[in-house]
């Protein structure tokens, strides 16, 4: 602090930062989780359309079911990775200023509230698809097992891993490129084997 800077704000330039860096770290969490739920859902579609016709495995529904199940899963997550591609996934990448521990923490923050919103979200849901095709309560099943794999394994394991390739020495700069698909595929499988 300078002799010309006053302690209110020295406090208010510190709420600023940690501001920048909860708003970067937020996005970039919930872009990842978005990405991850419009995979599962998308590939729950594409499966669904597969196995109606025959190509894969065999069901149980109705031609109207399976194509109507098909198109909404596909739908929905379409959407979540549309919204996702529009976002700041980036973001994290311009957190300058941060040391790593701060950034790690953020992150972690970040993803649990992430995934507690998906879980607020599931729970939300599930009341309203008693009544539809089971494949769409697997999806719904789907973004359970993503939230509980961005409440417990992503501050675990993904945020820890992703730190690690940020701090790559300066020659390894394909490591550091690795840092937001880290994250994401610790995302993928945790929420596969959570399914």
């Amino acid at each position: 602090m300078t002799e010309s800077t006053s302690p209110g704000e020295a406090s208010l330039d510190n709420v600023k930062n940690y501001g920048t860096l909860a708003f970067g770290a937020l996005g970039t969490m919930f872009d990842t989780g978005l990405v991850v739920v419009g995979t599962l859902l998308t590939s729950l579609g594409l499966a669904t359309l597969l196995a109606g016709f025959g190509l894969v495995g065999d069901v149980e529904m109705s031609t109207g079911a399976f194509l109507s199940s098909a198109l909404i899963l596909g739908v929905v997550g379409l959407f979540a990775l549309g919204i996702a591609a529009e976002g700041p996934l980036g973001r994290g990448r311009r957190l300058v200023g941060f040391t790593v521990w701060e950034i790690g923490i953020a992150r972690a923050i970040a993803s649990f509230v992430v995934g507690f919103g998906f879980l607020v979200l599931q729970g939300f849901l599930s009341r309203f698809l008693t009544d539809l095709p089971v494949v769409i309560q697997h999806g719904a099943d789907g973004l359970h097992a993503a939230a509980i794999a961005g409440m417990v394994v992503v501050p675990l394991v993904g945020v820890p891993a992703s730190l690690l390739l940020r701090t790559a020495p300066e020659n390894s700069s394909w490591a550091r490129q690795l840092e937001y698909p880290a994250i994401f595929l610790v995302w993928v499988f945790a929420t596969m084997i959570g399914l």
